[in-house]
């Protein structure tokens, strides 16, 4: 009898134990669910520290703010797209889409934002412009979202503005501390009155100096450009944009990477 009772003793108190491991599990289950869904608001994949899957929730309350114009019009730039960081880690956002961007990429800290300008061309336009947004945190975070715009194609007909001739010209000369010199020369032709200007950007692909802008209104001019520093024997790209009254002429975009090492003429169209 004493041996009976014991028996059914040791069964209630293991009953016990295997409620209590099942409560525990069901917490620290929801607890990881938690955690794993949180970091995911407004991406269509992604993934936190351990790889986790990330999925789809709407993008007002979410780690990245997405605000997606409601169209842009083709024949023009306009805004297409403002990213917010509103994690408490810095970012690094990539804006991708099937059109000419400018101010793609950006790393942002919290609170940071970054808006990127569409430019879609009147050839063939599409009816629906779709836009990617990649966020990564040091391999700590990593989100990829989906969105997609209207294209307003209404009165759209491509301009006939062009370059006349282009210069672009590497004038680096290490007498000078090093610094790297470019100069772009230009005439405009083709002009029936809707010329606005000529704009350079200026990337040091070797270092995170951001994008130096120069601009002229001027039909025929040259734009010079000189660094800060020594950087001579850098890698640089020189982008060279038309614009007219409705935005820029995507076909006559010009676009060369050149080691600054006073090499002389590196691209010339007439």
């Amino acid at each position: 009898m004493t041996l009976g009772r014991r028996s059914r003793s040791r069964s209630r108190n293991g009953g016990g134990s295997w409620a209590l491991l099942l409560v525990v599990g069901v917490v620290i289950g929801l607890l990881v669910s938690g955690f794993v869904a949180a970091p995911s608001v407004a991406f269509t994949t992604g993934s936190v520290d351990r790889g986790a899957a990330a999925p789809v929730v709407d993008d007002t309350g979410g780690f990245l703010g997405i605000d997606v114009t409601d169209s842009v019009r083709a024949g023009g730039e306009d805004r297409l797209v403002t990213v917010t960081n509103q994690l408490n880690r810095t970012l690094t956002v990539d804006v991708s889409a099937s059109a000419a961007l400018s101010n793609s990429r950006a790393t942002l800290g919290p609170g940071d934002s970054i808006t990127t300008a569409a430019s879609v061309s009147c050839e063939s336009p599409q009816s629906e412009l779709t836009v990617t947004i990649s966020a990564n945190a040091n391999g700590q975070f990593s989100g990829r979202a989906t969105r997609s715009t209207t294209v307003d194609t209404s009165g759209c007909a491509d301009s006939t503005l062009v370059f006349g001739n282009t210069e672009i010209v590497d004038q680096t000369t290490s007498a000078k501390g090093g610094k790297a010199e470019y100069a772009v020369s230009y005439t405009v032709a083709n002009d029936t009155g809707s010329f606005d200007r000529v704009g350079v950007e200026i990337r040091n692909l070797d270092r995170s100096d951001g994008v130096i802008t120069r601009e002229s209104s001027a039909r025929s001019d040259t734009i010079s450009f000189k660094s800060g520093g020594q950087r001579t024997g850098e890698r640089f790209e020189i982008t060279v944009r038309l614009f007219d009254s409705t935005g820029e002429v995507q076909s006559e975009r010009i676009v060369v990477t050149d080691r600054a090492d006073g090499s002389g003429t590196v691209n010339e169209s007439t």
